[in-house]
């Protein structure tokens, strides 16, 4: 019998932390460098007792244009910023761009709330224009089970 896998897009500017969210997810350690994904990246996940396919998608300017054949037919699609002014405001132009391109169910992660100055995951989602976020911190392993969480509920909702 064949059974399909949960499709899962991580999408955001480079450096906002999308492949370290991932590395928590699945308990790995963080690289020390911070090395660029190129293109995409799969990586399989059990997220609710479901096989996932979690996609790791490139944030550089020349991958973007590849983002919507990659999301096309993903069950969630996961918007993902530094919690910086400016990356927040890049953030609000995807998502005001895929929108309804997506055809799947959009949240947002605040990613490097750790950081001075991180506008709150509140204060993100508002400028969101009232976009599901989470606050998060990639590089924290004992919030490996509230990612894990995040994820499992978002994808129940469906």
């Amino acid at each position: 019998m064949f059974t399909s896998k949960q499709k899962i897009c991580l999408i955001g500017e480079g450096g906002v932390g999308k492949t370290s969210l991932l590395s928590l997810l699945q308990g790995r350690d963080l690289p020390k460098d911070r090395t660029p994904t190129v293109g995409l990246e799969v990586e399989d996940s059990v997220l609710n007792g479901k096989n996932c396919a979690i996609w790791d998608l490139g944030g550089q300017e020349r991958f973007k244009f590849m983002w919507n054949d990659f999301v096309r037919g993903a069950g969630l699609a996961i918007l993902v910023c530094d919690s910086t002014e400016q990356n927040v405001k890049k953030t609000k132009a995807i998502y005001d761009r895929f929108e309804r391109s997506f055809g799947t169910k959009i949240i947002a992660i605040a990613n490097k709330q750790d950081l001075p100055g991180a506008l709150s995951a509140h204060e993100i989602q508002k400028r969101l224009g009232g976009l599901k976020t989470y606050g998060m911190t990639a590089i924290r392993p004992e919030l490996q089970q509230r990612m894990k969480e995040i994820l499992e509920y978002e994808i129940a909702t469906y």
